[in-house]
């Protein structure tokens, strides 16, 4: 089951707001599986670690690509991203799936969720586009592969510079591979700096939603 949102007319949405989507398949499609066959591989050779749990434990420690972090979850931007400001939110300690979520932890991923979008739209000050997934334990796995699954959100947003100016995979990114724009460590520090109040919300004292053109196109 592959749970996933997409934000903005950039990302091909005829709908103006966020709306998310269930895909249900009965094989594992390309991406997780490939992820999986790697987290599968590190639970084995390291005697049972969850890959992407140390992974966060060394960001946590070095902070520079770290975004914003609470008791649960750290959101962050991975060093093999492709997308300029791409993230992804982690957990601190091993969680399998949705369902493994206790209350307090559910609100913390709401929390994370809800940060990065803010942060996003504050970035260039407007409704920040992107597609976002959702991966966790396969519906029909073997035990090995639940145990060895981890819980985490990738964010795939294509703006580069500007409101106005998206990143496009052309040339030497479709025939060799890709090239990032900037820095993972660069992007961390400018979302970093987008926190606090939604823009929009400072805009004269106006709140303006999503759909609004004269705030879209800011």
């Amino acid at each position: 089951m592959q749970i996933f949102e997409n934000k903005g007319a950039a990302m091909g949405c005829s709908n103006p707001h966020p709306h998310g989507q269930i895909w249900t398949t009965t094989t594992l499609p390309e991406e997780p599986a490939l992820e999986l066959e790697e987290l599968k591989k590190y639970y084995r050779e390291q005697g049972g670690g969850h890959m992407l749990i140390d992974y966060a434990k060394m960001e946590r420690e070095r902070k520079e690509r770290v975004v914003f972090e609470n008791e649960t979850f750290l959101v962050l931007c991975p060093w093999w991203a492709t997308w300029p400001f791409e993230t992804m939110i982690v957990p601190v300690k091993q969680l399998r799936s949705l369902v493994d979520l206790t209350g307090p932890e559910q609100e913390h991923l709401a929390e994370a969720i809800s940060d990065i979008t803010r942060r996003y739209d504050n970035l260039f000050e407007t409704s920040f586009p992107y597609s976002m997934g959702i991966h966790q334990a396969p519906l029909d796995a073997t035990d090995e592969e639940v145990e060895c699954s981890t819980l985490h959100l990738h964010f795939y947003p294509p703006l580069l510079r500007s409101a106005t100016v998206r990143k496009f995979l052309v040339g030497y990114e479709m025939m060799a591979e890709p090239q990032r724009d900037i820095t993972p460590e660069q992007a961390a520090e400018r979302l970093r700096n987008c926190g606090g109040e939604l823009y929009r919300k400072k805009l004269g004292g106006k709140t303006l939603e999503p759909q609004d053109e004269k705030f879209t196109d800011l």
